[in-house]
């Protein structure tokens, strides 16, 4: 029960927070952004979904860090801020960073589009996540 009420309650706080928030989205202040990094925080602590302040946060000028899942090695998911498109985006993203990454296998969009799998033929490392985590808008990532 205490669960489930702090869980509704920090629901409602996260929807206020974000109606607010998304009306002073262009020409945000620091202040602002760090507002947005603080819900931003709140949301990864309960393990609920980032991507409305991300892209808060990106149309303002500030690319969040990407939140990704280590699978293993070589692959990892995420998921994206903003819309990823179709099957013929799919292809072109693999077809252009497979020729500018040796190490990249594939980039597969999972879930009708919404979640991204990247899998790699050389074990993963920092440098390597970053190079292929910005081409989706982000600065830098966190694993969780």
């Amino acid at each position: 029960m205490y669960y489930y009420c702090k869980t509704k309650l920090s629901g409602y706080v996260l929807t206020v927070s974000l109606l607010i928030l998304s009306t002073i989205a262009f020409g945000q202040t620091q202040s602002d952004v760090d507002s947005l990094n603080s819900v931003r925080s709140q949301l990864i602590a309960n393990n609920q979904s980032t991507t409305e302040v991300d892209l808060l946060l990106y149309q303002s000028g500030n690319n969040p860090t990407c939140i990704i899942r280590q699978l293993d090695n070589y692959t990892f998911t995420f998921t994206p801020y903003h819309s990823l498109g179709d099957a013929q985006r799919e292809e072109r993203v693999n077809l252009r960073l497979k020729a500018h990454y040796a190490f990249l296998n594939v980039i597969d969009f999972e879930n009708n589009f919404t979640s991204v799998r990247i899998n790699c033929n050389e074990q993963l490392t920092p440098t390597i996540i970053n190079e292929l985590v910005s081409h989706f808008g982000y600065n830098g990532y966190e694993i969780h």
